[in-house]
């Protein structure tokens, strides 16, 4: 399912389902083509998602606390099924910039519950290779829909990519809609009711929502207390500064920088990245595992991936006279930030307490983008026609990765005296279970185990 999403990413940027503008000798090809969009148009296309992401992803993750996770990832997947086949009956610009919108909603519902449903029932030794995993999709989707939509629409027009990806998307939303019902951890009580199901049973739809509001804020507010979670994401958001600002002018710089054509510019950077995306990732995952899955593991291991990955691009970019002595550091440098991703979203899940790790998944993920990977891409050009000079300005990029190094240090400092909320949260059901073996009354078991929680915080 997380292939799907990223390939559709891969799709709509691709130069078979894009296109080209028209010109006076011929009539343009592809979306541009079709329905005439000025560059301006064409750049909101790939960009649109993030309104339905940044809207649904705290419903979704609010959601969870009352309605089962697989339902509400079989709802954002059947907007996002219905979105994509309008993509393919678009009548214009417009119909197509809404579906775009709509189309972040599957990736908001992904976003908020499948990080900690891989965290529930991925084995113990295993939770961060499962995460990598999972997110090894990400470059790998973004590959696979470049070539799709290519293929795709040279016989069969750049609609049919479209409307084949929604198609393969309806037997996943079959199976969220009709498996088992599974529960996140953290969002059942020890009856095994869902958390908060009865909350405003008899209230009017204006006191409902209402009352919405305020559990979102003040689950909000309860994130912001985290340190180690708030440092986390601080270097998280500098990370993703970084790779967006390269993946969208890397091509460019290393074009100008070294003298190549545009063709073997996006081939190298497109090779280097999907390669170092892959392996980088699934080697974050397995090193966290092999060292042992804990939050200080886990922000050593950003930490000094962003170090070593911002030395060997630095190195690439700065010293290298040639295209041959520039891939073998670069390379170097971007599997060295790769990966980072499953232990930064494995210290993510094990800081905040299990009922709220859908909403923090959700808030990383929208500060991730509305400071990270949106803005970093004009910065770096509005940086680069002031300096007039591609090596100075990707090298002021890269140190991006030293100063998020510095956040995840810190947040392995702050874990000193914060806790791993799985430690915490295992010894409160064990608690449970011995004074239900006991035969002994559950509250007061249950209210000393917040009373020690919230001394040790």
């Amino acid at each position: 399912m997380n292939m799907l999403v990223y390939l559709d990413r891969g799709v709509i940027s691709s130069n078979g389902v894009n296109g080209s503008q028209a010109t006076e000798t011929d009539s343009g090809t592809g979306i541009q083509g079709d329905f005439g969009l000025s560059l301006t148009q064409d750049g909101y296309l790939p960009a649109a998602f993030l309104v339905g992401l940044l809207v649904s992803s705290p419903i979704f993750a609010e959601a969870s606390k009352h309605v089962n996770a697989f339902r509400l990832i079989a709802v954002g997947l059947g907007i996002w099924t219905l979105s994509t086949a309008g993509c393919g009956l678009a009548l214009g610009f417009w119909t197509l910039i809404l579906c775009r919108m709509l189309v972040g909603v599957g990736e908001a519902s992904f976003v908020a519950l499948a990080s900690p449903f891989i965290d529930d029932y991925a084995p113990p030794g295993a939770k961060s290779k499962w995460l990598a995993a999972f997110y090894l999709c990400i470059p790998v989707g973004y590959a696979l829909g470049y070539i799709f939509g290519g293929v795709v629409a040279g016989p069969l027009g750049w609609r049919a990519a479209f409307l084949l990806e929604a198609a393969a998307m309806v037997p996943f939303v079959l199976f969220c809609a009709l498996a088992p019902p599974m529960n996140l951890k953290g969002m059942e009580t020890g009856n095994g009711k869902r958390v908060d199901a009865a909350v405003g049973g008899t209230q009017s739809l204006w006191g409902k929502l209402k009352g919405a509001v305020q559990e979102l804020a003040g689950d909000v507010v309860t994130l912001c207390s985290h340190p180690v979670y708030l440092s986390t994401v601080a270097g998280q958001t500098l990370y993703t500064a970084y790779i967006g600002a390269l993946a969208y002018l890397g091509p460019k710089a290393g074009r100008d920088v070294f003298s190549i054509s545009g063709e073997t510019a996006d081939l190298i950077f497109g090779a280097v990245t999907v390669l170092t995306g892959v392996f980088g990732t699934l080697a974050g995952g397995i090193a966290l595992d092999r060292l042992g899955s804990t939050m200080p593991n886990g922000l050593m291991l950003c930490a000094l991936g962003m170090v070593v990955g911002c030395v060997f691009i630095l190195i690439g970019f700065e010293a290298a006279q040639g295209l041959a002595a520039f891939v073998p550091p670069f390379a170097a440098g971007q599997f060295s930030v790769f990966a980072i991703q499953a232990p930064n979203t494995a210290v993510v899940l094990w800081s905040v307490p299990s009922r709220l790790r859908p909403l923090a998944m959700s808030v990383q993920v929208i500060v991730i983008h509305v400071l990270g990977d949106v803005p970093s891409p004009p910065l770096l050009g509005l940086l680069q026609e002031h300096v007039q000079n591609w090596r100075l300005s990707i090298a002021i990029t890269t140190l991006l990765l030293l100063v998020g190094a510095a956040f995840f240090w810190l947040g392995r400092w702050f874990c000193r005296t914060q806790p791993d909320y799985r430690e915490v949260e295992a010894g409160s059901r064990a608690g449970y279970n011995d004074s239900t073996a006991a035969e002994q009354p559950e509250a007061p078991l249950l209210q000393n185990g917040r009373d020690q929680h919230a001394s040790g915080v």
